[in-house]
């Protein structure tokens, strides 16, 4: 019995631990949020639609937009494995599935838009190329 009563506190002890550890994680992955909502919506004010027109600034948009979208994707795999140590897992899942989608799009909007500009890019140059080779 005394046995049981060791084992019984063990789990309360660990319980408690767990749940204070998984608040430390819920806080850290709000910041973390946070601090990815605040880069992409300044990128978003500096990279408005059809704001790309060089080669350099599509190379720039792509390196940030690119990192930014594996950082968000390094906090949705924290905040997942920290919704398994919640008990309500499924809204959870979804809370973070929502703030995901809150900024992937933009991330991924500008990323197209640099990489469309810069094939673009490489299709006027081929023109001029050609056009040169036949003036030869």
């Amino acid at each position: 019995m005394k046995f049981l009563s060791h084992l019984f506190i063990s789990s309360l002890l660990l319980t408690g631990i767990s749940a204070a550890h998984a608040d430390t994680v819920a806080d850290q992955g709000k910041a973390e949020l946070a601090s990815i909502a605040q880069l992409v919506q300044d990128m978003d004010g500096r990279y408005p639609v059809n704001s790309i027109q060089t080669n350099e600034v599509a190379d720039a948009v792509i390196a940030e937009s690119e990192a930014l979208q594996r950082r968000l994707q390094t906090w949705y795999q924290a905040s997942e494995r920290h919704c398994y140590d919640i008990f309500f897992v499924n809204d959870c899942l979804q809370d973070i599935k929502v703030q995901r989608r809150r900024y992937l799009p933009t991330l991924q909007r500008m990323s197209i838009e640099a990489k469309a500009v810069q094939r673009q890019i490489r299709v006027i140059e081929k023109d001029r190329e050609q056009a040169r080779k036949q003036v030869d």
